[in-house]
């Protein structure tokens, strides 16, 4: 099976390696991330190879990143003098570990799943344990650190109802791949059972929650607010919808939205953001589209004072920020089919959050805050609409519902220790 892995591998790389070659060259992107993802790791990448344990820790994009981000504080509690080198996969993810995480000896990109790729990577680094964030499964790598003797676990790991379904359609190839995972820390029993009925032994598997809950509480401080507020010029009195990772067709949604809620409120803001910023180009034309001039996080950031009602966001990093200053939140890629997206950021600065149906990434998520009220599902423009001005006539059950929220996400942190503590017991073979 793991020879008919590779060779579908090498199929889809021939395939796709002339199209890849032909955009690199035309748009520049990936040069600097190349040699590392074919396994070409510099030794000068790696720092003071002295400090030990030498853990990897994987974080595919910026979702990712931020998950992680507790854990290694946690990790670091337990080993001061460790050497902690986080890969990436996205460049947005890898920029934004170079400016968000603390304590990180390296950065690098991870390599593609070759076996002789993967094998040349782990003999540079020499890991004493690979970590990996949230569910990122490759069969080769998992394979190479088991022969080389490396420690492995996933940590924060989820397995979505949609990805569930394609995992069984192969059962017995991943079950193959996850004997080489040591430890498997799971958000929820689900998550759990999922991966125990993929193949995975039971003894490995552990229910420890989610660590997003033990970073929000680093992400939400009054000066943040202030700082947001001054760039944005924006006031306490403004009533702002904030649109947060918008995907390709939730725009006209979210725009649809916006006309109506200021044929009731003339003086409503807008701060859109789509989830990549590479669709900044296409949300501008939607906006001009329909009439509304904005103006783009990198001109205020740059000096420019706000003269319009709408500001996109084209900036990484600081969605989290922006969230603090909404009075109707909408966290996006729900309206489509991709699962949604983090709903706690904004709920943690005690926030309603609206999300549309598809959230099958994040049903814990849903799950905590919808019992408080604090989480509102809807189907669309109209719906949003419809319950948003509800709320804004109801100032008092706005706030009341959003810390209800704030208090159950706060709540429910602990997940980041709990999951260095497996770290701990993996490396010092207590597991």
């Amino acid at each position: 099976m793991y020879f008919l892995y590779n060779i579908l591998l090498s199929l889809a790389t021939i395939l796709a390696l002339p199209v890849l070659l032909v955009f690199i060259l035309i748009t520049g992107r990936y040069k600097e991330s190349l040699g590392q993802r074919f396994g070409f790791v510099s030794w000068r990448v790696l720092n003071d190879a002295s400090l030990r344990p030498r853990l990897w820790i994987h974080a595919c994009s910026v979702g990712e990143v931020s998950v992680i981000s507790p854990i290694i504080t946690e990790i670091k509690k337990i080993y001061p003098s460790s050497c902690i080198i986080v890969s990436n996969t996205t460049k947005t993810g890898h920029d934004f570990a170079k400016q968000v995480l603390k304590d990180v000896s390296s950065y690098m990109y991870f390599p593609l799943d070759f076996w002789w790729v993967v094998g040349r990577a782990l003999r540079v680094v020499i890991p004493d344990i690979f970590i990996v964030s949230e569910t990122e499964i490759w069969p080769n790598f998992l394979r190479k650190a088991r022969k080389l003797g490396v420690k492995t676990i996933m940590v924060n790991g989820r397995i979505s109802i949609g990805s569930f379904g394609g995992y069984m359609k192969v059962r017995p190839f991943m079950k193959q791949v996850l004997q080489n995972l040591d430890v498997m820390s799971m958000i929820g029993k689900d998550d759990a059972h999922r991966i125990v009925s993929m193949g995975a032994s039971q003894e490995r598997v552990f229910v420890n929650g989610n660590s997003k809950y033990d970073g929000l509480a680093d992400h939400v401080h009054p000066d943040f607010e202030e700082d947001i507020r001054k760039t944005l010029n924006i006031s306490g009195d403004d009533k702002v919808f904030v649109a947060g990772s918008t995907r390709k067709g939730e725009d006209e949604i979210i725009i649809e939205a916006y006309l109506k809620f200021v044929k009731v409120y003339p003086d409503m803001l807008m701060v859109i953001a789509p989830r990549h910023i590479e669709r900044t180009g296409e949300v501008e034309k939607l906006l001009c589209q329909n009439n509304l001039g904005f103006i783009l996080k990198t001109d205020l950031d740059a000096g420019v004072v706000r003269n319009r009602q709408v500001i996109l966001l084209n900036t990484i990093g600081d969605l989290s920020k922006v969230y603090s200053v909404g009075t109707i939140v909408f966290c996006g890629a729900s309206l489509v089919t991709l699962g949604g997206h983090n709903v706690l950021e904004a709920a943690a600065w005690g926030k309603v959050v609206f999300y549309g149906p598809s959230m099958e990434n994040f049903l814990d998520a849903k799950q905590l805050l919808e019992t408080v009220g604090a989480g509102i599902e809807i189907n669309g423009a109209d719906d949003l609409v419809e319950v948003g001005l509800e709320l804004l006539e109801d100032v008092e059950r706005l706030h009341s519902l959003g810390e209800a929220g704030r208090r159950v996400v706060m709540a429910n942190r602990g997940s980041a220790k709990r999951s260095a503590i497996l770290v701990q017991r993996l490396l010092e073979g207590k597991i």
